[in-house]
């Protein structure tokens, strides 16, 4: 029983080095957004595949000549697929989340040119080269075009920041779920594999 638990750590210990060994050298951008975002895409795609290996590892040592999993054993298996879990579903979140950074800060850049655009000066020399007599027609339509602009935009950034905030408290639930996770199973597998 000893020697199949080793071999069993051997090839969970190989298949993790393997995916390692997988993933290419980060490519350094010149936006930390991007790099971050490129990051958490990494390591999702990193967590998934050792997630598929692991669930196929473990089928095919499920139907290999008899050879069973303690109870124990699969109850760490199980926890490990949890933690798993836990750690794309964190992934994900943060993700969402420096999505919708970008997004605020692309609707704020908007909105203040919007704002500029709304200043009477602006207004007076975007309506200088129509060639029209009804100026004063034209400004006031414009002013309502740029108004109306401007409540949307200020509803999108107060929609986005309410999103941020869901998304940043949820950020922090799965964080601190995939620590405890992370606490409980880890030394447990620890210890199991130092009981061989």
């Amino acid at each position: 029983m000893k020697i199949r638990i080793f071999v069993l750590s051997i090839i969970i210990f190989s298949t993790a080095t393997g995916i390692y060994g997988q993933n290419p050298a980060p490519v350094q951008n010149a936006d930390p957004m991007a790099n971050i975002s490129g990051d958490i895409a990494r390591i999702a795609a990193s967590v998934s595949t050792l997630n598929e290996r692991m669930k196929a590892f473990v089928d095919k040592f499920a139907d290999v000549g008899g050879f069973k999993l303690s109870e124990k054993q699969q109850r760490l298996i199980m926890g490990l697929e949890i933690l798993v879990r836990a750690e794309q579903r964190v992934a994900t979140l943060q993700k969402f989340q420096i999505d919708l950074v970008e997004k605020e800060g692309t609707t704020r850049a908007r909105l203040a040119q919007v704002e500029r655009d709304l200043k009477p000066q602006s207004i007076d020399r975007s309506v200088v080269f129509e060639g029209s007599t009804q100026t004063e027609e034209i400004r006031e339509s414009k002013r309502q075009t740029l108004q109306a602009e401007r409540v949307s935009l200020q509803a999108l950034l107060q929609q986005i920041q309410s999103n941020l905030s869901d998304a940043s408290s949820q950020v922090r639930e799965a964080q601190s779920l995939a620590q405890r996770l992370r606490r409980t199973f880890l030394p447990q597998i620890e210890r199991e594999l130092g009981e061989q």
